[in-house]
């Protein structure tokens, strides 16, 4: 996807920036910001986002991305800054881009500043990266202003989180994994693993990426070819790990780079806990397998009565079929049957996952004209528990089901 490269990699704009030499802490307010509020979608196809506000009290909606150099203002907002320094040339994977610089705003979160290293921030055309998405945000807070805090991101509570990491009790903060830079010439946070499962090679901690994360070519290719069995701990396709642990339906992509990197989808799964001061990244686990649809657990899928008692006995053989990988045509609208044979093998990665079917739930019936049928299934399978989207024309002949995973229950360790 276009749009998660660009900020997935918007440390490579910006991380040459800003001045280096002459790094100071722009605030010489030490007190941390109180727990703010994180959109619910963060990892579930969306960036983590929070609302920043400016000196003059605009408030900014930003990403939060940890593989940005230095903070970023959308182009729109030059007018309100203050003293211009220039322009900024700077590599993005092979293709140079200009940005203007300029005086940094004061940053505030909750109503208290944000420690900033340096005195400038970059303007560019954030709308326009983010074009085509219906997203509408108006920067990116980078490195130069997390580098100085400890910040827990807790998915599952939808909050984030800014703590004293000298004195907190993180025996409950799971995993630990030494941050290092990059490269010799690339200081934003890295960590000595990838997401095949291998020690060694560094991945840069990008919650600027959407997805679980990217691989080099060379690595891509081996988690890809399922013809030859992983060596020396290598996972692959659709599986991944990470710390030793193994995890189910990775989305990972490839790039010409000589680094890998974590993405927001990964990060999602876990409690996170950067530590940037004492340059240590923690992880505990909370979902096995991407992060549940938030949507999916509200009351609007509750248990109804269930006056078709063979339909639903008839659903539960076709799933049961359909993850034996013995479907049959009779029970599929035409169209609907020819999507299916092109998804056998995502079927049958699906069922190694949930496991066995154990209940089927109607939470929601309706029918246009009695030949065209919906029905909401909660459908509980021995390790997840899936919501299922039914529609039935005619005969009981499926034209159309999705199912979202609404929560995994293998244990966690």
């Amino acid at each position: 996807m276009k749009t998660s490269r660009i900020f997935g990699s918007a440390g490579v704009v910006l991380g040459l920036i800003l001045l280096c030499s002459c790094a100071t802490e722009r605030s010489t307010q030490r007190s941390l910001p109180a727990d703010v509020p994180i959109n619910q979608d963060a990892g579930r196809g969306n960036w983590l986002t929070v609302t920043v506000q400016l000196g003059n009290g605009r408030k900014l909606p930003v990403i939060v991305d940890t593989g940005a150099g230095a903070t970023m203002l959308d182009k729109s907002l030059e007018p309100k800054l203050g003293k211009r320094f220039g322009n900024l040339v700077s590599d993005y994977w092979g293709k140079a881009i200009t940005n203007d610089v300029y005086a940094a705003p004061e940053f505030y979160l909750g109503g208290t500043p944000l420690l900033m290293t340096g005195d400038a921030v970059v303007c560019g055309d954030v709308k326009g990266l983010l074009a085509g998405t219906g997203q509408k945000f108006k920067g990116i807070l980078g490195m130069d202003v997390l580098e100085h805090y400890c910040i827990q991101l807790d998915f599952a509570a939808g909050k984030m989180r800014f703590l004293d990491g000298q004195h907190a009790d993180k025996s409950t903060w799971g995993q630990a994994f030494p941050i290092v830079p990059l490269n010799d010439q690339d200081a934003r946070p890295a960590v000595a693993e990838n997401l095949l499962g291998l020690q060694g090679p560094h991945s840069l901690i990008d919650s600027g990426l959407l997805g679980d994360g990217w691989l080099m070519q060379r690595y891509f290719q081996s988690w890809t070819n399922n013809a030859v069995l992983p060596t020396n701990g290598e996972l692959r396709w659709p599986e991944g790990g990470f710390g030793g642990k193994k995890y189910p339906m990775f989305s990972l992509g490839e790039k010409d780079v000589e680094t890998d990197g974590i993405g927001i989808d990964f990060l999602a799964r876990h409690l996170v806990t950067l530590d940037f001061p004492n340059h240590t990244f923690y992880l505990k686990r909370q979902s096995v397998g991407p992060r549940p649809d938030p949507d999916l657990r509200t009351a609007e899928y509750q248990p109804i009565p269930d006056r078709e008692p063979e339909v639903t006995a008839h659903l539960r053989a076709v799933v049961q079929e359909l993850t034996d990988g013995t479907a049959r045509a009779d029970d599929y609208t035409a169209p609907a049957w020819k999507r299916l044979l092109a998804k056998q093998k995502s079927i049958q990665t699906f069922k190694k996952y949930v496991g066995d079917i154990v209940s089927l739930t109607l939470v929601e019936r309706s029918s246009v004209f009695g030949w065209r049928r919906s029905y909401r299934y909660r459908i509980e399978f021995t390790r997840a528990t899936v919501l299922a989207h039914v529609v039935f024309h005619g005969r009981n002949k499926i034209a159309s089901g999705e199912m979202k995973t609404e929560e995994w229950k293998e244990p966690l360790d």
